[in-house]
Order: structure tokens, then C-alpha cells, then sequence
């Protein structure tokens, strides 16, 4: 029941839980895509003097990939707490009606858990399709 309700809650805030997919999404592509590119085959293939700033490059990398993290999770923390402050007086309905705060988190919950597996890969597919052209393009350029 608790699936049910939360699945037509997000049907019917789905202008809301767009701009939350989408955030996801962005993030995503672009976390992964940053993180991908020391893999790089075309990085690989380079002098020694090349290799060895693209060795620093990629512990700079590292450290900024931490910090695209901590600011992407900033940010759903933010979009999550955004949502529920919208949808605070549905939850008081909710409440009226006899659910407990235990219910209400687990919609809230299965509501996050799906928007955010769904936007995962989503996410995925965007950046190996955006990074397969990457390659390609700095491939060509070698």
C-alpha cells in the first residue's frame, strides 16, 4: 500500500520531482564522466614528459572529484529537503488521517530510493554516450 501511495504521489508532483531527476541526472553524468577520464586510452598513449603531467593532473583530479562530491551531495540533500518542505501539509494530512511518522518515512524513502535509481541510469547512459564521443574526438586529435 505504502508503494502504491508513494508511486501516485510521485505521478502527481511530477513537475517537482523533475527538476529533483534532473539534478540527479546532471550529477551523475558529470561525476562519472569527470571520474572517467584518467581511463582514457588516448592519455595513455603519450611521451614521458607528457605522462608525467598527466599523473599530476589525475591527482588533481581526485581531489577535485571529492569536492564535486561533497557539492552533489550538498545539493540533494538540498532538492530532497526542498521537496518535503513543499509537501509538508500532505504529510499533516497523512498524519491526520492516522499514518505515523514511520510510514511517512518510508514513503519518503521508497519515493528517494526510486527517483534516485531511476536518475542513476539514466545518468549512466548519458555519460557513456557523452564520453564515448569524448573519446572519439580526442582520439582523432592524437
Amino acid at each position: 500500500m505504502l508503494f502504491k501511495l508513494s508511486f501516485n504521489n510521485m505521478k502527481k508532483s511530477i513537475k517537482d520531482y523533475s527538476i529533483y531527476f534532473l539534478t540527479l541526472v546532471l550529477g551523475v553524468s558529470i561525476f562519472y564522466m569527470f571520474n572517467s577520464l584518467d581511463s582514457q586510452q588516448a592519455m595513455l598513449q603519450v611521451s614521458q614528459s607528457q605522462r608525467e603531467i598527466i599523473k599530476l593532473m589525475i591527482t588533481m583530479l581526485g581531489f577535485v572529484s571529492v569536492f564535486v562530491a561533497v557539492v552533489l551531495g550538498l545539493l540533494i540533500v538540498y532538492a530532497n529537503n526542498f521537496l518535503i518542505n513543499r509537501r509538508k501539509k500532505e504529510f499533516g494530512i497523512y498524519m491526520t488521517l492516522g499514518m505515523g511518522r514511520k510510514q511517512i518515512s518510508k514513503i519518503i524513502l521508497m519515493e528517494t530510493i526510486f527517483v534516485g535509481v531511476i536518475s542513476l541510469v539514466v545518468g549512466l547512459a548519458i555519460r557513456n554516450i557523452c564520453f564515448t564521443i569524448y573519446v572519439y574526438i580526442s582520439s582523432k586529435n592524437v
